[in-house]
């Protein structure tokens, strides 16, 4: 549940947490005058705006007897959150009086199990690495999420909302574009999540290999991700276990392996050695419990009551955190976040580069997942509104190349307007790098009438030929290359974000 502060409150009560910490508690109406506390009292206490006060034996009968338009809980630290139901507000005011911070949920919890190596392969593992395999390890039992709230504080309510009107003004404004710049995103924020796992590759290396299989094996990695995020944004059905198998499945099948789209059977761990759990970093549940966890995401992402950023954030450090696969989790997770933005409405039309949002401070992103882990889940939603404000960023600079280049190729155009010609720059946006047979493919013409286009297009510059008759004839569009170049690298995504601030 996040219920943001709304400007138009007129009557809000508030709570001063150093009267609950020592076990005096006095709640107060407001107007109340800024950085003043309540005095304090023996009983809950109401003090209207002309000074007379009532006592009241509980926080519950005290507000059945009060008029008001929302609930504010101020914290000496400054943070507030505002509720807009009488249950919502006294389960953070028992949390208060029991010590618990501002939003804190328990830290995951560990439980012990059982580690088996076959004798015959401990065999092949250097002796140190030996002398560290105990018989048993702890492995992780996040809490469920299907009934978790999360509280906004005013000043991060107020940064969202002005987000949120920032996406939908630019979602707009792509929509009545004449070309597909969310399938050019989508390669940035392909490549940025990719480079998040350490998987790099150049932008003409992974166009070409959703064209031929005689591509690196970095690239082919990176056109899954492709694949799955045109997979996941493909419906804004509701998120189940099959949506999620069938994401991961797309993304995995371009590597060669096998295990797409099928949970885990064994342990996984972060960081240590190949060799056992054993001084790991971070040691998921175990593989019989992922089921489970799946079907609490499930039902966590079905949810109407959560605020959609949110709702998306919590889910993504919940997937991380469980590991369901034996590989992609990373790469999976972040396209979780955005089928979860596009199912809410948050993104109907663009898909932004939410990834090199986060590749902007990769250390910040893995601490936040730590943090989410250890109970806090507002650092895993702040992160992802900086993302997103970041991912807004390279978005608009993008758009605004594109735009300048397109104006360009219409200028130097001599061909009747309803020339296959002129589609063709709609076709780049999604694909800059292509061949004859793509090119008749998407625009539905002859072999020859699309040999006819791309001879053209070279004449005026915006394909040049690459490859050879061996590996056979490509053609890219070195502009488009270019600004998915500059989009999706970190040197120049931090100069982008730095331009302007």
């Amino acid at each position: 549940m996040c219920c943001p502060i709304s400007s138009s409150t007129t009557t809000t009560i508030r709570l001063s947490r150093r009267e609950f910490s020592s076990g005096t508690w006095c709640i107060c109406v407001a107007p109340f005058p800024q950085g003043k506390t309540a005095p304090r009292a023996a009983r809950f206490q109401k003090r209207a705006p002309n000074g007379s006060e009532s006592s009241f034996t509980s926080v519950s009968h005290m507000l059945s007897e009060v008029k008001y338009s929302s609930l504010l809980l101020s914290y000496n630290n400054g943070s507030e959150i505002q509720f807009t139901s009488v249950s919502s507000y006294v389960k953070e005011v028992k949390m208060v009086a029991a010590g618990r911070r501002l939003n804190q949920w328990q830290p995951i919890s560990y439980e012990q199990r059982a580690w088996q190596r076959d004798p015959d392969e401990l065999e092949f593992f250097p002796k140190s690495a030996r002398r560290r395999i105990l018989p048993e390890y702890d492995a992780a039992v996040p809490h469920m999420i299907t009934h978790k709230d999360v509280f906004l504080d005013s000043v991060l309510s107020a940064r969202m909302s002005d987000l949120l009107i920032s996406i939908a003004r630019f979602d707009g404004e792509q929509a009545e574009r004449g070309y597909d710049l969310p399938a050019l995103l989508l390669r940035s924020e392909s490549s940025a999540s990719s480079q998040i796992e350490r998987l790099t590759s150049s932008v003409r290396n992974v166009a070409l290999a959703e064209l031929t299989d005689e591509t690196p094996q970095n690239a082919r990695l990176i056109a899954g991700n492709i694949a799955a995020m045109r997979e996941a944004l493909s419906a804004r059905d509701e998120l189940t276990v099959e949506s999620i198998l069938d994401i991961h499945r797309a993304l995995i099948n371009w590597s060669g392996e096998t295990f797409g789209g099928e949970l885990r059977e064994e342990q996984v761990w972060v960081g240590g050695t190949p060799y056992s759990p054993h001084g790991a970093q971070y040691v998921p549940p175990a593989w019989e419990r992922v089921p489970e966890y799946l079907d609490d995401m499930v039902r966590f992402a079905s949810r109407d009551d959560v605020d959609p950023v949110v709702q998306a954030a919590v889910l993504h450090a919940q997937f991380e955190t469980v590991h369901p696969f034996i590989d992609g989790n990373g790469r999976t997770g972040r396209v979780l976040l955005h089928k979860m933005l596009r199912k809410s409405g948050v993104m109907s039309h663009v898909t932004l580069p939410v990834s090199a949002g986060l590749l902007h401070n990769v250390d910040a992103y893995m601490e936040s997942l730590d943090a989410y882990q250890q109970g806090d889940p507002i650092a895993v939603v702040r992160q992802l509104v900086e993302a997103l404000e970041l991912s807004l960023v390279v978005g608009r600079l993008v758009a605004r190349s594109l735009d300048d280049v397109f104006e360009g190729w219409r200028e130097i155009m001599t061909e009747r307007e309803n020339s296959s010609i002129y589609k063709l720059p709609s076709i780049l946006a999604e694909q800059p790098v292509v061949n004859v047979a793509y090119v008749a493919s998407e625009l539905d013409i002859t072999p020859r009438a699309a040999q006819n286009v791309v001879s053209r297009a070279c004449e005026y510059e915006i394909l040049r030929p690459i490859g050879n008759r061996r590996r056979g004839v490509f053609f890219q569009a070195d502009e488009l290359i270019a600004i998915l170049e500059e989009a999706s690298s970190l040197p120049s995504i931090r100069r982008m974000v730095a331009s302007v601030r």
